[in-house]
């Protein structure tokens, strides 16, 4: 083939690209098209820019399927703020379109009268490819803006969501919540209260059965109780973030009226810093959290500093799964009651103290009685008020045996106390009980003696 031919050919080639170039930048879209059509799910960074030169610059990336704001600052993005965002730009539509002929004159359509000229707020995602939206005039309408897209000449009339979505206060960006820490999965809580010279702790922990105040006693935490503290302080939410420079001392925060320390199961320890009360917001004070920069206003946390072990301890008595028990014990001064579970049968038998057998259903319904006593308050279960209780000698001991031994003609033999409850004598309508050596007694109502009939009690005349 000679030269000409070869030239003819790349002429020819050239020509092809730039018909299919201008035949891409310039196609028309069908009524209802969206005019980027991205997967919001594909999209991992997101760039925003308001202002002459970019002065106002936001940028988000997509870290481990989560959102985060590495520009101006460093931290957690609003999930929802974002999603919406992107859900917006995706599907957008065009409401009318101005081909680049339309905007070449010096009437009063162009691109210096649409703002579009250098237009002063671009949005960028990447979502696989990566669009630019450049984004000018309002339309006539309420509700309408033109944008371009990429290098497209063509100028778009467009919902004005996306926009009102993205050129917003950097802080209606930021994660409202105070920390992403879940209650179901918390291992550990510490409260510590700086008073006068002196500070106070409260710290709580959890195992497999549920919730312990460790300091400053050792008690059960109810689990209810220690939920709704717990959810006041690590659930909390921002209601405003204060000026970047805010002085710490001006906010009580050096050193911090509080502070909470609170991890999750292999978890790292975040520590929340409450400050002074702010004044201006019902119920706010000023708080830092570790991981987050700067201070915020949030609401609702007053109540639980002032939180007592008593406040979030268990008023219930500590019971084991029925099932693991193999019988029930119940001693008085005028006798006892020994009932036991019949071989190959989910029913009972009473072994001493009567005869006869006992449904599973009357069985139950006493150990939920039992279960759901609830303390009106706690005693040291010191000698003189053990004695003053009348629980020197008990008026009545409830205790539930596993039996773990079948290979020893002796009955008792391998016999487990699972779980002991003392009564003492009733006085002025209150009775206190101790479980097992428990260092506290409950104060109970004076019904609950009533257990002393036992399960037999449930058994038809």
């Amino acid at each position: 083939m000679s030269w000409r031919g070869t030239l003819l050919l790349l002429i020819l080639a050239g020509l092809a690209i730039g018909i299919l170039l201008f035949s891409q930048r310039s196609r028309t879209r069908s009524p209802g098209e969206p005019l980027l059509g991205f997967d919001p799910s594909a999209a991992d960074r997101i760039t925003i820019i308001e202002g002459v030169g970019g002065a106002g610059r936001v940028e988000m990336v997509r870290q481990d399927e989560v959102w985060k704001l590495i520009s101006p600052l460093s931290d957690r993005a609003d999930q929802g703020a974002v999603q919406a965002l992107l859900d917006s730009a995706s599907g957008m539509n065009v409401l009318d379109r101005l081909n680049p002929v339309d905007l070449k004159g010096r009437g009063s359509v162009s691109l210096e009268s649409l703002n579009l000229k250098q237009p002063r707020k671009t949005v960028t995602i990447r979502a696989g490819k990566t669009h630019t939206l450049l984004f000018g005039a309002d339309g006539a309408a309420t509700g309408q803006i033109y944008a371009r897209v990429d290098s497209d000449p063509t100028v778009y009339l467009v919902p004005s969501a996306t926009a009102s979505l993205a050129f917003r206060p950097l802080a209606e960006f930021r994660d409202p919540r105070l920390t992403t820490l879940s209650f179901d999965h918390l291992a550990e809580m510490e409260l510590t209260r700086n008073g006068a010279g002196n500070s106070q702790q409260l710290r709580l922990a959890r195992n497999a059965k549920g919730w312990n105040i460790v300091s400053p006693v050792s008690a059960r935490g109810g689990n209810e109780a220690v939920e709704a503290w717990a959810a006041s302080l690590v659930g909390a939410r921002i209601v405003r973030w204060m000026p970047e420079g805010t002085d710490p001392a001006a906010c009580g925060l050096e050193p911090p009226v509080a502070t909470v320390t609170a991890r999750e199961d292999g978890g790292v320890p975040v520590v929340i810093s409450i400050g002074s009360e702010t004044g201006d917001v019902p119920g706010g004070r000023y708080v830092r959290c570790n991981g987050r920069p700067g201070i915020c206003i949030v609401t609702g946390i007053s109540p639980a500093l002032a939180a007592t072990p008593a406040a979030l301890r268990s008023k219930n008595p500590q019971t084991v799964p029925l099932d693991t028990v193999d019988k029930i014990e119940i001693s008085t001064g005028e006798g006892g009651l020994l009932v036991a579970r019949k071989k190959g049968s989910d029913d009972w038998q009473v072994v001493e103290g009567g005869s006869g057998d006992l449904s599973r259903t009357k069985v139950e319904e006493w150990y939920r009685r039992l279960s759901s006593l609830k303390a009106s308050g706690f005693e040291p279960a010191t000698p003189d008020r053990l004695a003053a209780r009348g629980m020197n000698v008990p008026e009545l001991t409830i205790r539930l045996i596993a039996h773990l031994s079948e290979n020893t003609a002796e009955e008792s033999a391998g016999d487990m106390v699972l779980g002991e409850y003392a009564f003492g004598t009733a006085s002025d309508g209150t009775v206190a009980m101790r479980e097992g050596d428990s260092s506290d007694l409950m104060l109970l109502p004076e019904k609950a003696l009533e257990l002393a009939g036992g399960p037999e009690g449930y058994l038809p005349n």
